[in-house]
């Protein structure tokens, strides 16, 4: 094989190693899908739910770049962190027993979302630029 060839495998399967563990850090983000979906029809989803509405976020994000970076792959892993650590808050604060299932998704739905717009706020670099340039540097007087 040509250095060529061999640089072309070796960018492929990078990109690819990218793309599985940017899957992997998103399954943990799109989980609470299984119980939005369990409490708004009121049986067990399928098991291979959060798998697909993973893959379809993934590749989504992998369409929406240029190029699959470890630090977006970092960021999704750090989201899924953060996701996970309030969705857990949210089901001790929430009782799911209370209201009906429309309303109870609802409130699920709801902190998902607010979830993840926290992650995705803690994990984007304008985010933490303004927070640096506003409040962390002071300007001297």
């Amino acid at each position: 094989m040509s250095g060529d060839r061999l640089d072309a495998l070796g960018r492929e399967t990078g990109a690819f190693v990218r793309f599985v563990l940017l899957w992997f850090g998103l399954d943990s983000a799109v989980a609470p899908v299984r119980t939005v979906v369990r409490v708004a029809t009121g049986s067990r989803p399928e098991f291979w739910l959060v798998p697909v509405v993973a893959a379809v976020v993934t590749t989504a994000v992998y369409w929406s770049v240029d190029r699959l970076s470890w630090r977006l792959v970092g960021r999704a892993w750090a989201l899924s962190i953060v996701v996970s650590v309030l969705s857990v808050v949210g089901f001790a604060l929430v009782s799911l027993d209370d209201g009906s299932g429309l309303v109870a998704a609802a409130t699920v739905g709801s902190w998902w979302a607010f979830s993840v717009a926290v992650g995705l706020g803690l994990t984007s670099p304008a985010v933490w630029r303004a927070f640096r340039d506003r409040l962390l540097l002071r300007p001297r007087s």
